[in-house]
């Protein structure tokens, strides 16, 4: 059996299979363990584990929880058998993981989220990004299982009747092909595909939160397109969370780290945003409140989007920060879930970063609001400026009702916007599954034999925005790739 990617529904699906009598080798793309983002995640969301069961209290989140509000937030977009399997399964993904070594915490996130206190589901990693990469090169040598760095695939093999029997890949300027009684796909989406993010997300601007070109490139899923495989309809993004990025920013936004550009914070702290015609087109606060779920499809759309502010509200984050700025106008503990998350975190190299922001070409300071609107072509700027103040002045949002906490008004020069591009960690969608994560032919939609995909290359578990779980986009990883591996060992053992 090949699979391709060793990221985190890749390595369950090979542990799956090798524990389930096969042979198997994993292909990546990267270098080494650094490449895929599961070495790094925060956490998966699980179901009826033994660490929500020893947490204080216990937990009374149960499958049907999480189904449900799953399927409704999603509007049952995904694939509901899919979904719910993956669910019931989620406490056997986890289990796998703590035989490997990896240790959790069950928290709550800082978002505010569907199953916080006595419900739970989080399951924060307590091992370091080394010790977890130790533990898979340990367990893949003891599972004799085969990984190949720095290989590509470029297509699959298929027989006379259809099925799947193997990949062809480079290694280096070398052609290899395995030869293989199932393939599974784990390559991680088309992240770092430009002319994919165009075609499934209508935007060229989408960039890699870990920094550079994602090596995700759609391998996996142009390589079952190919073949005749269905696609999902739906595609999207799992964002990054801490600000905007710029694709001539030596700085961007990226993980949670204040040492960065913090002026891209502007673009998700809830102050005045504008499309490129200069119109707010958001309720500003859902993206500082829920930018990985609720706010993300709008930026994504109207990528660039830019942030207009002040000089009053520049000193505000320079000497109060997010956190007081906003409580002292009304946020608090029950009504401000994420606020605890801003506390002591001060912009206090505010000025040097903007002046890095205009040297680069992202930001622009002016005296007047006509010439911040001039400068990026936001003709509709001034009359939104206006309309905005009025807002702020009044202490209600009549467009799109944003907290009155989230209302800064643009009134004292010298004034400020920058230019914000989204990022992500990964993005989702592609090829449509059954079930069992076998991949499906788009003239019939019957199984392609011996195909199968997870994680992110499988769009039947995913649906845009992305959900309002935390961990939801991990948990998925390695729940299919649970049962993807012990689905494609069956199958290759009954050939």
């Amino acid at each position: 059996m090949v699979i391709v990617g060793a990221g985190a529904s890749g390595l369950m699906a090979a542990l799956m299979a090798s524990q389930s009598g096969a042979k198997v080798t994993v292909i990546e793309k990267g270098g080494d363990f650094s490449a895929p983002n599961g070495m790094y995640v925060s956490g998966p969301f699980a179901v009826g584990t033994d660490v929500l069961q020893s947490k204080e209290g216990g937990t009374t989140l149960t499958v049907d929880d999480a189904f449900h509000h799953v399927m409704e937030y999603s509007h049952w977009t995904p694939n509901p058998a899919l979904i719910r399997r993956c669910l019931e399964e989620s406490k056997n993904a986890v289990a796998q993981l703590q035989q490997v070594g990896y240790t959790f915490e069950e928290k709550n996130f800082r978002f505010e989220t569907p199953f916080i206190g006595e419900k739970g589901g989080f399951h924060y990693i307590t091992k370091t990004n080394a010790e977890r990469v130790e533990m898979w090169e340990r367990v893949l040598a003891d599972q004799d299982i085969d990984l190949q760095f720095k290989t590509s695939a470029v297509s699959l093999v298929t027989d006379e009747a259809g099925a799947v029997t193997g990949v062809n890949c480079t290694a280096g300027k070398t052609k290899v092909t395995y030869q293989a009684k199932a393939v599974i796909l784990a390559s991680g989406g088309f992240l770092g595909n430009r002319d994919l993010q165009q075609r499934f997300l209508g935007t060229r601007k989408l960039n890699a939160a870990r920094g550079d070109e994602s090596i995700c490139t759609g391998d996996g899923i142009l390589a079952a397109e190919a073949v005749g495989a269905a696609l999902t309809k739906t595609f999207g993004y799992c964002p990054c969370e801490y600000g905007g990025t710029h694709a001539g920013a030596k700085r961007p936004a990226m993980q949670d780290k204040f040492d960065q550009n913090t002026a891209f914070k502007f673009g998700l702290y809830g102050c005045m945003l504008v499309d490129a015609e200069g119109n707010r087109f958001i309720n500003e606060g859902l993206l500082c409140d829920y930018p990985m779920s609720y706010g993300s499809e709008q930026i994504l759309v109207n990528s660039p989007w830019y942030a207009v502010v002040d000089q009053a509200y520049v000193d505000a984050m320079k000497t109060q920060g997010l956190y007081e700025y906003t409580t002292a106008k009304g946020a608090n503990e029950k009504n401000w879930f994420i606020g605890n998350y801003f506390k002591g975190r001060v912009l206090e190299n505010l000025d040097a970063d903007i002046q890095e922001g205009i040297e680069e070409g992202w930001c622009f300071k002016a005296d007047t609001v006509e010439e911040l609107a001039a400068h990026f072509g936001l003709k509709g700027l001034p009359a939104s400026v206006e309309r905005y103040n009025d807002f702020c002045a009044a202490g209600a949002d009549d467009d799109f009702n944003a907290s009155p906490w989230y209302l800064s008004p643009v009134a004292t020069p010298p004034f400020y916007v920058t230019e914000n591009e989204p990022s992500a960690w990964s993005t989702f969608g592609g090829l449509r599954t059954d079930v069992n994560c076998n991949v499906v032919r788009a003239a019939d939609q019957q199984p392609i034999p011996g195909l199968y995909a997870v994680g992110t290359d499988a769009g039947s578990l995913f649906y845009s925005p992305y959900y309002d779980i935390p961990g939801f986009c991990y948990g998925l990883c390695i729940d299919s790739g649970y049962i993807a591996g012990i689905e494609a060992a069956a199958y290759a053992q009954a050939k």
